[in-house]
């Protein structure tokens, strides 16, 4: 596994190879990315410091013969949460960068002016970006891959230049390594983008078994995911929308009764253009949509992540105007959800008269004003006037505003939530608080079992540290290959022999079950131990007080709030699973027998 090293600041290049003590026991992806970062990261380092790494890295199976090979991963220390931060992309990106013979790229310094850096089968050259400065994602994508035929570009738009805390890191125009700020990251380090072109085989043990597997998991999805396959996430709408659990009015409550109007028979009924998808991927969960009445734009999504936020939580019914949202962040590159989240805090900022239109620039902000959303969504993609404020997540901006602001600001360590209330799905209190990233749906999908498949009451969080550890495992697991968790879940069904199967097929390496979930294990552990070195303990694995103390008010979830003592005693009893101190610190056997007493 060869990783190449940039520094900026002098654009040297070293390649390095990665040992295979080290590939066995992080597998890759998010495993390596953590590795690197808590190794050469130091203590208390700012996000914006030229000596954070900025690490894009693929996994064993990425851009193999197999179905969901498309993801790579993005790890640095975040600007919006101060934790580690791990964010994935599909699309085509991640299988080109290992077709130039190299696995990862790490990055560090910053370069004198705004520069790119082109990857191909000839090696790495930095090139100057004065003329891509400024220009949005779309614009700088079709830059590149024109002047670089048949390459990939990742790359940032006007948000991550300005330091946006929420800004992403885009490739194919609508695919994002979202969450975190990994885009301001790049922005501080004046890199636009990184352009890959490589022709190489890419590395596999078991090629023929893959290509197995490939058929077998399109047979799969074919039978049993239809559904999915048509509507994509915003399918999720209906179910989350029925089951009174999608944060509505900034988490204020759960229910919103008008979710049908922006769920999937909506989006795919009125908006549809055509399927999309990610490289090797036989789902095709993705859309493109088109809106034409209110608003005039034709893009990919919105995902159930985006139509929940931009929806309901901005009590938002017009379907159009949320997909004007989805393609304005893309443009710009801005993480959908925080923007959403924040822009929903500062609502309800205005609603309580806590901020006015002093402190707006003469916006006036309501609950369902669809208008003034994508206003603002604008100028947080501008960095203009209030947008400014948005930019920096809701945490940032409610501390602006005292006290009785920050109890408006929706976010666990920083970061803002997704599309499941967790008083109506109680096992994702438990899996926001103890996320390593902040409030994250992609950590643990608790909701699968407690809504989705219903085996498990949703209305209480006792009895859940064992599912809740475990899907931390396997997920992480996924993240190191790096495996598309919908496909997962859609052709796999999660399941652990056939992650062992993938991946020694990829990598030769005799996996067993239990070698796998110690390779989860290990990795979930090391970011724990990167948090709690940058000052994060057990105070911080929790929940907005709202969420304790104010019932969801109507609904079919109505009454429903998460019971703070059930709460502290299944924390407990989860870090006693991972083997950790009553505080969430590991203990030294733990360490010992994860390898990471150093």
């Amino acid at each position: 596994m060869k990783v190449l090293r940039v520094d900026l600041t002098t654009s040297k290049f070293v390649d390095q190879e990665i040992s295979e003590e080290h590939q066995k026991a992080y597998l890759g992806g998010r495993g390596l990315g953590a590795k690197i970062l808590y190794d050469e990261n130091k203590q208390g380092i700012d996000a914006f410091d030229p000596e954070n790494r900025l690490i894009f890295i693929s996994g064993p199976y990425t851009g193999t013969f197999g179905s969901f090979t498309a993801f790579y991963n993005v790890t640095t220390k975040s600007p919006l949460t101060g934790t580690i931060l791990s964010a994935h992309s599909g699309g085509h990106w991640g299988p080109m960068l290992r077709k130039t013979g190299y696995d990862g790229i790490v990055l560090v310094g910053r370069a004198p002016r705004p520069m790119y850096l082109l990857l191909t089968d000839d090696g790495p050259e930095l090139r100057d970006a004065e003329d891509l400065w400024g220009k949005d994602v779309f614009v700088t994508i079709d830059m590149l891959e024109e002047r670089h035929q048949r390459a990939k570009a990742a790359v940032i738009g006007p948000a991550g230049e300005k330091r946006s805390r929420i800004a992403a890191i885009m490739n194919d125009h609508h695919r994002a390594a979202g969450r975190g700020g990994a885009g301001a990251v790049m922005g501080s380090k004046n890199l636009k983008a990184v352009v890959v072109h490589g022709t190489k085989d890419v590395p596999q043990a078991d090629p023929e078994k893959l290509k197995e597997s490939f058929k077998a998991a399109t047979k799969t999805v074919k039978e049993k995911s239809a559904a999915f396959a048509k509507y994509g996430t915003s399918m999720v709408v209906g179910i989350t929308g029925k089951a009174g659990a999608i944060p509505t009015r900034n988490l204020q409550t759960g229910y919103f009764p008008d979710f049908e109007k922006i769920g999937g028979d909506a989006l795919i009924d009125g908006h549809f253009v055509k399927n999309m998808a990610c490289a090797r991927c036989p789902l095709h969960c993705g859309n493109a949509t088109k809106a034409e009445k209110d608003y005039q734009v034709e893009t990919e999504g919105p995902e159930y992540e985006t139509l929940a936020m931009f929806g309901a939580n901005l009590e938002n019914s017009n379907l159009e105007s949320i997909i004007m949202s989805n393609n304005i962040c893309n443009q710009y590159g801005i993480d959908t959800i925080s923007c959403a989240d924040t822009i929903a805090c500062a609502v309800e900022l205005f609603d309580r008269g806590i901020i006015s239109e002093k402190d707006t620039g003469g916006l006036a902000l309501s609950w369902g004003d669809h208008r003034s959303i994508v206003k603002l969504v604008e100028m947080t993609g501008r960095s203009e006037g209030f947008g400014v404020l948005i930019g920096e997540g809701s945490r940032r901006l409610a501390a602006r505003f005292g006290e009785e602001a920050e109890k408006c600001a929706m976010n666990v360590k920083g970061m803002e939530f997704p599309g499941y209330d967790p008083r109506g799905i109680q096992g994702m209190s438990l899996a926001f608080a103890t996320s390593t990233r902040g409030a994250c749906h992609l950590r643990a999908t608790m909701y699968v079992p407690e809504l989705f498949q219903g085996v498990l009451d949703r209305f209480t969080v006792k009895g859940k540290a064992s599912t809740l550890k475990e899907l931390q495992e396997l997920f992480t697991v996924l993240d190191c290959m790096v495996l598309c968790k919908f496909g997962a879940r859609n052709a796999f069904g999660n399941s652990w022999d056939d992650m062992v199967m993938l991946v020694n097929a990829a990598t030769g390496r005799g996996y067993t079950v239990d070698g796998l979930k110690q390779v989860g294990e290990r990795v979930w552990t090391i970011e724990r131990l990167f948090n709690l070195r940058e000052g994060f303990s057990k105070r911080d694995d929790t929940l907005p007080e709202r969420l304790f103390d104010t019932p969801i008010h109507d609904g079919p979830s109505k009454g429903a709030v998460v019971n703070r003592d059930d709460f502290i005693n299944e924390l407990e009893a989860y870090y006693a699973l991972w083997g950790w101190s009553a505080e969430g610190v590991p203990s030294k056997e733990t360490l010992q027998r994860l390898g990471l007493a150093l």
